[in-house]
């Protein structure tokens, strides 16, 4: 009896003793979020005068200055794009919001029907890029692999994707699923930060609350481009994806290719035509000759004949 009342009372010695360290560290974990500054929801905010996004209760939002402070100190490191960033005060949502701007240009989505998922990723797989990453994945198991195939909405402008090297049976890792609202000027990406294991339910939130409220200003929408005034990207659609330079190149080269082997059929069908049309003259001339010859051969034994007959 005694025995069990002391391991019973060890084991309550045991969680208290977890609880109040675990109160310390949301303590200090408190404590280091105090020397940031931030905008409580629920709240409108104007991204740069681009774009505006409603923050929902129980989230807060970062300027770009705060943000770009925080992820400093809390990886990912930024990279210097960063305009903002959505957080939740809530542990029932462990995700995050980062926004950022790239004035490139207006990009051309005549490639949108070029966004071969499996083709751009052998091709990051084969870049600097995926080497690199490969080499400081932590597990050797971990598969380079789409959690969100590449995606255009037309009607909405807008890319969405998500590429990370992932373990095979345990999923682990960190999500970052990037939705990119073309406009005018270039592109602003909207990229959810969440634990793998939790993405799906991390996603419908993230759809729902934020994507859904990211509208872009009268003024900068991607239909509002005036090719007379505004600058234009060198880059397309699909150079905004991941392993996207290798694939356009490869399907540059397709294109040359079928444009050359286009050429060479072309050339060979005029040759044959060429060819076909010099043998039927050269035969119609050659008949006319043996007509005319037949003829005047006629006509000769005729007037011999008559001569003859005189």
């Amino acid at each position: 009896m005694k025995k069990k009342c002391f391991t019973i009372g060890f084991t309550l010695f045991l969680l208290a003793t977890l609880l109040i360290s675990t109160l310390k560290a949301d303590a200090e974990s408190y404590s280091s979020a105090d020397r940031f500054e931030w905008q409580k929801g629920p709240a409108t905010i104007s991204l740069n005068g681009i774009a505006s996004i409603n923050i929902p209760k129980s989230f807060s939002f970062f300027d770009e200055e705060n943000t770009k402070r925080f992820m400093a100190e809390n990886p990912p490191a930024p990279n210097g794009s960063e305009i903002g960033s959505i957080y939740s005060m809530n542990m029932d949502s462990p995700w995050n919001v980062i926004f950022e701007i790239h004035n490139i240009g207006y990009i051309d989505d005549r490639d949108k029907n070029d966004l071969d998922a499996d083709e751009l990723l052998e091709s990051h797989k084969r870049s600097p890029e995926g080497q690199q990453e490969k080499a400081s994945t932590e597990n050797d198991s971990y598969v380079l692999r789409w959690d969100v195939e590449p995606t255009y909405e037309d009607s909405k402008h807008q890319l969405r994707y998500s590429l990370g090297w992932r373990d095979p049976l345990l999923q682990n890792g960190i999500v970052n699923y990037k939705v990119n609202f073309l406009t005018r000027e270039g592109y602003i990406s909207v990229i959810l930060v969440t634990p793998s294991h939790y993405f799906e339910e991390s996603r419908q939130q993230f759809e729902e609350m934020v994507l859904q409220h990211v509208k872009i200003n009268k003024g900068h929408t991607y239909e509002e481009f005036d090719a007379s005034v505004d600058k234009k990207s060198k880059l397309s659609l699909i150079n905004l994806i991941p392993g996207g330079d290798g694939a356009a190149t490869t399907k540059k080269t397709e294109r040359l290719t079928l444009l050359l082997k286009g050429l060479i059929f072309i050339v060979a069908a005029s040759a044959v035509v060429f060819a076909f049309f010099t043998i039927r003259r050269r035969q119609k001339h050659q008949t006319f000759i043996a007509s005319s010859l037949k003829t005047e051969s006629t006509e000769s034994n005729i007037l011999t004949h008559k001569n003859e007959t005189d």
